[in-house]
């Protein structure tokens, strides 16, 4: 059995491996980041009231210090018509006019030269100026031919002074882009060598050292946040996971009984009708039921995590807590009850007709030690395999459950971390979820081969 373990563990580790690899740069390849929309946009907050030219130097010091304005991996693979620093320009809408302009006229050197002398050209220009070319650089910038390029550019130089124009080299830099011809650049591949210089390497240096990574938003550490945040998910799946099964396995056995043709016939078309609600509409039901004054104010529903824990001994903590959690864990066991009823009572009528429990019932035995003794054990092998499957699939429901009735778990914060861009929090999340998925299998295998000893001796 040890040997069984520990050959598991062994092919659980590349598994971890590779899907957190995944999240992580598949993180890095989706638009927008964090800096991006809370630092160097104009309407950012508290730094809209800076000018441009500070929001750009917070705006790169944030990126520097959060390791963002290193390349993604230990090598890219491009086209010949990018330049090789891309990946160092910033903001992400000045990334993307920079490859357009690459990709359009294949010549990354003029396309670097040409969009330099646009930054250079725009940050000069007086709010008058600026008024003034307005236009012609939406349409620089939105271009689609090089006759567009052209005209807007010749639009620029005659709306500005000499002075401004040959300082920027906006039309030597503009004369040469267009010069240039397209040609069939963008056919050929790139291969550039970033080194361990690189935001994987980082990051995976200190996964391997026990660290999740860094918050963008407030800068504290990944795991931290997400050891204020798990408890509330964990024991909400937990208990929900508990019930949900323990009911399903009463109801189940009910219903195989010889008496229990009443009870199969009043209990599956309920199930029915209960598995055709969608989880975010019972949970509105039961807070317009449960928790409103119009019809019956039994549970709180928000508040939870701000209330003071101080005075209060561990029984009234527990007490306060249940109220909280109450609701949403009836909802979840509501939810998750018609599968798991049908999946035991699905499992128990396979194994009715099998000849060992003919041999029990003809022994003379009670029908209470048959189900039990005998065809609930069988029973369970298909359904551990269910269970190590439904707990992790559960955090899905968690984020409905968690946004809805105002819990301060995983699920809400995964939320959060969505709509705030904070990519650290959301592969902590997902590495967290994908540990527990392997252990839930892990798990698993042992509860089989517990229940069936021909397993336990096949993995010694």
């Amino acid at each position: 059995m040890a040997s069984f373990v520990f050959r598991r563990l062994l092919l659980a580790i590349p598994t971890l491996w590779f899907i957190a690899s995944a999240i992580f740069l598949l993180s890095k390849l989706m638009p927008g980041a964090f800096g991006s929309a809370y630092l160097a946009q104009q309407e950012a907050g508290y730094f809209s009231r800076s000018d441009a030219a500070s929001r750009e130097h917070s705006y790169r010091q944030f990126l520097k210090t959060t390791g963002q304005d290193l390349p993604l991996f230990y090598f890219s693979i491009t086209s010949a018509a990018l330049p090789d620093t891309l990946h160092r320009v910033f903001p992400e809408r000045d990334r993307a006019f920079l490859a357009k302009l690459s990709w359009q006229y294949g010549d990354p050197d003029a396309a670097t030269r040409f969009f330099r002398s646009t930054k250079t050209l725009e940050a000069s220009l007086s709010e008058t100026e600026r008024l003034q070319v307005q236009e012609q650089l939406y349409t620089i910038y939105s271009h689609k031919d090089a006759a567009e390029l052209e005209q807007a550019t010749a639009g620029i130089a005659d709306q500005l002074s000499t002075t401004k124009l040959l300082e920027s080299h906006f039309l030597e830099s503009s004369a040469q882009l267009l010069a240039s011809s397209p040609g069939y650049t963008y056919l050929f591949p790139s291969v550039q060598w970033h080194g361990s210089q690189n935001q994987y390497h980082r990051w995976l240096s200190g996964l391997l050292k026990g660290s999740l990574g860094t918050s963008l938003r407030d800068g504290r550490p990944v795991a931290t946040v997400l050891g204020e945040a798990i408890g509330n998910t964990w024991w909400l799946l937990l208990v929900s996971v508990l019930l949900a099964t323990l009911l399903a396995m009463e109801l189940a056995i009910l219903m195989v009984r010889r008496s229990g043709r009443i009870w199969r016939s009043t209990l599956l078309p309920s199930l029915f009708l209960l598995d055709s609600i969608p989880l975010f509409v019972l949970a509105m039901l039961l807070l317009v039921l449960l928790a409103s004054p119009a019809f019956l104010q039994l549970f709180p529903v928000y508040g939870m995590g701000y209330y003071s824990a101080y005075d209060q001994n561990w029984l009234e903590q527990l007490g306060q807590w249940l109220q909280f959690m109450a609701l949403p864990m009836i909802c979840l066991v509501l939810a998750n009850l018609p599968y798991l009823t049908n999946q035991f009572y699905q499992a128990v009528v396979a194994v009715a007709g099998q000849d060992y429990i003919r041999t029990a019932r003809a022994k003379g035995l009670s029908e209470h030690r048959v189900i039990r003794g005998h065809m609930l054990r069988n029973a369970l092998l298909p359904v551990i395999t269910l269970l190590s499957d439904f707990l992790p699939a559960l955090v899905a429901g968690a984020v409905i459950i968690e946004t809805i009735f105002a819990i301060p778990g995983v699920g809400r914060l995964l939320i959060d971390a969505v709509l705030a861009r904070d990519y650290p929090i959301i592969v902590g999340i997902v590495v967290i979820v994908a540990v527990f998925r392997l252990l839930s299998h892990l798990v698993s295998d042992l509860l089989y081969a517990l229940a069936d000893p021909r397993i336990r001796t096949h993995a010694t």
